[in-house]
């Protein structure tokens, strides 16, 4: 349409004046841009994909209207573990991103705005590539990030350069600069990065990783977990982590409950215990976390391992008039999706960032999420969250020891 708009606009400009010359020009831009468009919407899918997933972790920030720069800010995500972990961590820096971004650290006095970038650096152990590929695979939108674009000596020798010029530990593996950066319960400890970025910033270039990091730039070795920064980023984060439904097998019935069975002790014989991961028992799992069904009620026990490990478990919710079916066999992704695709309830440690993320992110009106008073690790406090969606959606409950 454009070609034959150009003859036909040619032949008129050429019997006009230079007035007409001007026509051709603005002619030439408008069809330009619409090519554009139009190669845009007929661009292959996965390429089209891969620019949406560039604009959705880059989108602009929330400017004030006096902003006089935009400063640029890296935030490194220091990875561990397996999907769920790496789901928490990932998910914590982006909140991060996304907090700097929305201009709740604007400073009337130096106008600064910042436009803040993720960097993953994962961790030595190599159960990292079986997480990073989980999460490519399932999670559309990590494949632009680079796992391993923070470990290289090139980025060692810019975290010493932070040490330097802030203090502190020089061991890459030891204490991050800025130690209180870490805790962003509160706005504080990440208003005193805000202001030393005011004082003085640069980039620094990393040949091996091609990416600029921020001088000073931000650490997060901390999980998300469901607090005021989840619920504020809530519709950002299930957008971000849209799961691909090619990693599923299997997904809960519309009617149907589910409970995980983490099942740390046999997975971890001779930690288990010292950690502090203790878990339901099967009565307690029948009539403490699920004591609320009524009989004809359907559960699906979902576990990582073999099904007869579930089995005092399916005795005692059968003891109850349930109705009750094993799914195992499958690996994590495919578990997360089950858990994920429950339309009713689901149970599980809270401790487990598997479990939390899938109910974060997942269809279940309501999340139990569940701590023995025994443990080490126990949630403390809960954020009473307010988003549409996540509001009322998760329980947490403390059950006691049986002697």
């Amino acid at each position: 349409a454009c070609s034959a708009f150009f003859k036909h606009s040619q032949s008129s400009m050429e019997s006009r004046s230079s007035g007409a010359k001007r026509s051709w020009r603005r002619v030439f831009v408008i069809c330009g841009v619409a090519s554009l468009v139009v190669t845009y919407f007929f661009l292959s899918p996965q390429l089209r994909a891969s620019i949406s997933n560039e604009m959705e972790v880059h989108h602009e920030p929330v400017n004030h209207h006096d902003i006089i720069e935009t400063v640029p800010v890296t935030i490194v995500c220091q990875l561990s573990g397996e999907m769920g972990n790496n789901l928490a961590k990932l998910g914590r820096c982006l909140s991060l991103k996304w907090w700097l971004e929305s201009g709740a650290f604007y400073n009337s006095t130096d106008k600064l705005g910042y436009a803040a970038r993720v960097a993953l650096r994962h961790q030595d152990h190599n159960k990292w590539v079986r997480g990073a590929k989980d999460l490519q695979r399932c999670f559309p939108n990590t494949n632009q990030f680079d796992f391993s674009e923070a470990n290289n000596p090139e980025f060692e020798s810019i975290w010493k350069m932070q040490h330097k010029l802030l203090g502190g530990n020089e061991r890459v593996s030891g204490t991050p600069p800025f130690n209180e950066i870490n805790t962003v319960d509160a706005p504080f400890p990440l208003q005193s990065f805000v202001s030393e970025v005011s004082k003085r910033h640069s980039l620094v270039y990393n040949t091996a990783s091609k990416r600029n990091v921020s001088l000073p730039f931000l650490f997060s070795d901390y999980f998300q977990s469901i607090d005021a920064l989840a619920d504020r980023f809530y519709q950002e984060s299930r957008q971000f982590f849209h799961f691909n439904e090619s990693c599923c097998t299997v997904k809960a019935d519309p009617d149907e409950n589910v409970f995980h069975y983490r099942n740390f002790k046999k997975e971890m014989p001779k930690r288990w215990n010292g950690f502090g991961f203790h878990e339901a028992d099967p009565q307690q799992a029948a009539n403490e976390v699920f004591g609320h069904l009524k009989e004809g009620d359907k559960v699906a026990i979902v576990t990582r391992f073999g099904g007869e490990s579930a089995q005092p478990y399916v005795d005692a919710f059968e003891a109850r008039g349930l109705k009750v079916r094993v799914v195992d066999g499958n690996d994590g992704p495919a578990d997360f999706c089950f858990l994920m695709s429950a339309q009713k309830e689901i149970a599980g440690m809270a401790i487990s960032t598997y479990f939390a993320w899938a109910g974060y992110l997942g269809n279940a009106t309501r999340v139990i999420s569940y701590q023995m008073a025994s443990s080490k690790l126990k949630i403390l406090s809960h954020h009473n969250c307010t988003s549409k969606g996540l509001r009322g959606k998760f329980d947490f409950v403390t059950l006691n020891n049986v002697l």
